[in-house]
């Protein structure tokens, strides 16, 4: 077994650089560049390791233009015209060095290098993408992407900049290798606060930043850089590793100086005369690289010796040697201190292998061969990483960026502060205009499309960094001007209700990149419709005793997304809640203000004194809240275990109290059958008669509460859970059919009794026995599974049972992908958000005729209803679902249609508020 990891990263990116309106651009020379020395080169070195059957593991980054690029045909045919150009110079040379006894090795070596490189750019038929994708699917690479443009992020002034840079790259990439990125490269390892909750909105699983990102994250990592900490979002962080980088990036020490290495200032274009090399320079006369270096490194001082390629490629033999022993030392020294492999991230710019640094690519292939022959180091993907190790540290990163001085000095100084104001005001115009156009007709969709595609375009980081750079500034501060031209050229024929066809037009087919951008992801949030009845702003107090990251079931969730959406909708809101690992007492989430109790006032081991214990910390924290904050307008409390302090506050504030019942003790155990359930019953029933208004999640509750507790009509009000479709990954439109040997059967939830997972099991024979194989995939934890798989095994079924335990929301997303059928068989639900994100995931449904679950599903409309406990019937409706994959995806999309116009927080939130509204007028 491997003493620790080796994660090596590449970043490939190059700003599109495309002018199909003329020939000859300078400019396109850096993506012809970048091919001829770096891209291909390492695709050879890729194809010879999997050749070799080299187990070697490298995670690739590769920019939305840069695939652009690369997958454009005109581009491609301008490279093998540069291609072709540069073989006839090679063979030019070739002759006038024939005589020379120190560079004729030199013309020969470049020449049949551009004929291989020929060979296999068009053995692969100009297509890059195919070759990268089939190494991906081989498992040698893991494949991400970064942001549309490579915009940097910190500096962008809304959440709606950073969703359109992620989800139009995201989708690009999807497009192209046919799946979503588990990772993302953020431009320049630029990272803020709140950047991770738009990830995991689009189940992003890991990100990278560089040191000192994770060495100032709070709480200190335990582990320093040698394993992730998990953000707030729940998204893995992996920080670069700085001895790795010295080695590799230090101008003075790193491996690229060495004296034997290529030099990368010597080249031809400057060295000959004009009138020889003129006809290979762009216009004649304007003397760039060739590419064709005949020097060594040699040493600091003007004298340069002939480069030897076999010494140099000697030479990176031996360092990657090196760097193997130097990574395994330091790997064994962090693996006596921690408790798991450590893993060191080496992240580069991809164009340091072979455009910089040109020995790179060789020294590459001699690492991974070096790695792959040695037990005690391994290669490793952050995916496969996170595989074995899914549990981190949670920590709260700071603003950081790999920029020199570690921030955002490189992007934002007096060279290039001056395109932010153009910038920031069109961040604002573009959102403005996505609200004001939710459905645009033609031709203003097309300009809405444009005008974001040129904004994106305007966002690249590109351009202020050349600009600071010193290095074709003319050219960045055309293109920046170009597109933020265009854009406010478009925006204000929008403005004006005015657009010229022939000038939309032209602008269209200057920028032909991301063609099926949607204009609305710069959409504002819309918050929640405030009600009439409501005032401008409220200051809540919510309570309570799970909130993520702590989750046991949906309440956390429920409080979580109620509060954001309130936040969202312009109130204030306090959640004070139970202390959870690596948070803080005081956290501001997403605008909400949240207060955990000190852990040392919750030391009983009973859990009924544990109870009263946490409400006593939450009485106490709420007069601490009222000396910080002010008064506040309302209590608003989540079930009995917060009932007490509920009361307690609302009695010595003089507030109203709203209480959210979200399931009853009876409805559970269905009945009371001791004492401690009879108890929780009488706190149940203190803080229904306490509170001034009461909240259901179904009909069925609001009944059940009535019925229980004796409360009246007009103190009850029902306000649905509700779920963020559009976080939810809708499954593949892909029904089983009759031979489909990969069928499953999901089932997520607890592991209790009232969920019915028995009932499922008994089912199981019987659907086997009518569809054939199939997989019964239960995602949970809980006191029920010994039972349960007790069940599977005296049924013959335990094989084709998988208890998969607790998954989070990534995990959630990929399992209801794979799911022909989610099947919710419970015995008691109040409501079942577990539906709706099945519903959300456009997975057919099978629930039972029971609770809340009736509330949500219409039988033989978006899914079927099933008597609770009845397992013919349920193997009946889940076989026909199975059977009948046409009619299985016309009920997802009606259930998937129903929950995005029904279950939205927007409407829940604005339901809430009303009762709010009714509770304060009524005291």
């Amino acid at each position: 077994m491997p003493a620790g990891y080796l994660c090596l990263v590449l970043h490939g990116h190059l700003p599109l650089v495309h002018h199909p309106e003329q020939t000859g651009v300078l400019e396109e020379r850096w993506f012809f560049e970048g091919l001829t020395e770096c891209y291909l080169p390492l695709l050879n070195v890729f194809s010879a390791l999997k050749t070799d059957q080299v187990n070697f593991r490298i995670t690739l980054s590769l920019s939305p233009t840069l695939i652009t690029m690369l997958t454009n045909e005109l581009l491609q045919e301008r490279y093998i015209e540069h291609l072709q150009k540069s073989i006839t110079l090679a063979r030019l040379e070739r002759e006038r060095l024939s005589a020379d006894p120190h560079f004729k090795h030199l013309a020969g070596f470049y020449l049949d290098k551009l004929l291989e490189i020929k060979d296999i750019y068009e053995g692969y038929q100009r297509n890059l993408i195919y070759p990268l994708k089939q190494l991906q699917q081989q498992g040698h690479l893991e494949i991400i992407t970064t942001c549309a443009t490579h915009g940097y992020l910190p500096l962008m002034t809304s959440r709606a900049s950073w969703r359109a840079q992620i989800k139009t790259a995201l989708d690009l990439y999807a497009g192209h290798f046919d799946r979503r990125p588990a990772g993302i490269w953020l431009p320049e390892c630029g990272y803020a606060p709140g950047l991770d909750e738009i990830l995991k909105e689009y189940d992003i699983t890991y990100f990278f930043v560089d040191t000192h990102g994770i060495a100032n994250s709070r709480p200190a990592p335990v582990y320093g850089i040698f394993a992730p900490v998990c953000t707030g979002a729940g998204v893995a962080a992996f920080g670069r590793d700085p001895e790795s980088s010295r080695q590799v990036w230090d101008r003075q020490g790193g491996y690229p100086g060495d004296p034997y290495y290529r030099e990368f200032y010597r080249d031809i274009g400057y060295d000959l005369d004009i009138d020889y090399i003129g006809p290979f320079l762009p216009g004649g006369h304007l003397r760039v690289d060739t590419g064709f270096k005949y020097h060594r490194i040699t040493g600091n001082g003007p004298h340069k010796e002939p480069y030897l390629p076999g010494a140099a490629r000697e030479r990176a033999a031996r360092h990657a040697g090196d760097f193997c022993r130097r990574r395994l030392a330091q790997l064994e020294r962090a693996a006596r201190v921690i408790n798991r492999r450590p893993l060191a991230v080496a992240p580069y710019d991809a164009e340091l292998f072979g455009h910089w640094w040109f020995e790179g690519p060789w020294w590459l292939n001699y690492l991974c061969r070096e790695v792959a022959a040695t037990e005690s180091l391994a290669m490793v993907t952050p995916t496969e990483y996170l595989q074995e190790y899914p549990e981190n540290q949670a920590a709260d990163l700071a603003m950081c960026s790999w920029g020199a001085g570690g921030y955002n000095e490189y992007w934002l100084n007096p060279s290039n502060d001056w395109i932010y104001k153009h910038l920031h005001r069109a961040e604002d115009r573009m959102s403005a205009l996505a609200d004001e156009y939710p459905q645009a007709g033609e031709p203003e969709k097309r300009c809405l499309n444009q005008a974001a595609r040129e904004l994106l375009l305007a966002q690249s980081s590109d351009w202020p960094f050349i600009i600071h750079s010193g290095t074709a500034v003319d050219y960045a501060v055309r293109r920046f001007k170009n597109h933020i031209g265009r854009f406010n050229i478009l925006a204000d024929m929008l403005a004006n209700h005015s657009i010229h066809e022939g000038t939309l037009h032209d602008i269209e087919s200057r920028s032909r990149f991301l063609p099926d951008i949607d204009y609305r992801i710069y959409r504002s949030s819309g918050p929640a419709k405030r009600p009439a009845c409501a005032r401008n702003s409220y200051r809540i107090l919510m309570l309570s005793w799970e909130y993520p990251p702590k989750t046991v079931g949906g309440l956390a969730r429920h409080v979580h997304d109620l509060s954001c959406a309130l936040v969202a909708a312009g109130d204030e809101v306090h959640v004070i809640t139970c202390p959870a690992a690596g948070k803080d007492i005081f956290s501001l989430d997403q605008g909400v203000y949240v207060h955990r109790i000190h852990r040392e006032l919750l030391t009983a081991e009973n859990f009924m004194e544990w109870i009263n214990q946490l409400n006593d910390g939450m009485v106490q924290a709420a007069d601490r809240l009222v000396e910080v904050f002010g008064s506040f307008d309302l209590v608003h409390a989540h079930d009995w275990l917060v009932g007490t302090a509920a009361g307690e506050i609302s009695d010595r504030l003089r507030l109203p109290l709203v209480a959210t019942i979200h399931a009853t003790e009876h409805g559970r155990n269905r009945g009371l059958h001791n004492d401690l359930q009879r108890h929780i019953h009488s706190l149940e029933t203190e803080l229904a008669r306490r509170a001034t208004m009461i909240i259901g999640c179904s009909g069925y509750m609001g009944r059940e509460i009535a019925r229980l507790f004796n409360q009246p009509a007009d103190k009850l009000r029902v306000i649905p859970n509700g779920v963020e479709a559009e976080s939810i990954l809708s499954a593949p439109n892909k029904p089983a059919t009759k031979d489909d040997s990969n069928r499953n059967i999901v089932f997520l939830g607890r592991l209790v009794p009232e969920k019915g997972v028995q009932v499922l099991i008994k089912a199981l024979p019987q659907i086997q026995q009518t569809v054939g194989p199939v997989k019964l995939l239960i995602a949970g934890k809980g006191p029920y599974q010994p039972e349960l798989e007790s069940l599977a095994e005296g049924l013959g079924v335990a094989g084709q049972v998988d208890f998969v335990g607790f998954v989070n929301d990534d995990a959630r997303n990929r399992l209801l992908c794979e799911a022909t059928v989610a099947v919710f068989p419970s015995l008691y639900e109040p409501f079942g958000i577990v539906a709706l994100e099945a519903m959300a995931a456009g997975v057919p449904l099978v629930v039972s005729d029971t609770g809340g679950l009736r509330d949500v599903i219409e039988h033989g409309v978006d899914g079927y209803l099933t008597p609770p406990g009845d397992a013919h019937m349920l193997a009946r409706y889940v076989s026909e679902l199975i059977k009948n994959p046409e009619l299985a995806q016309h009920f997802a999309r009606r259930a998937r249609r129903n929950v995005v116009t029904k279950f939205n927080w927007r409407q829940i939130a604005s339901a809430t508020l009303e009762v709010y509204a009714e509770a304060i007028n009524r005291t």
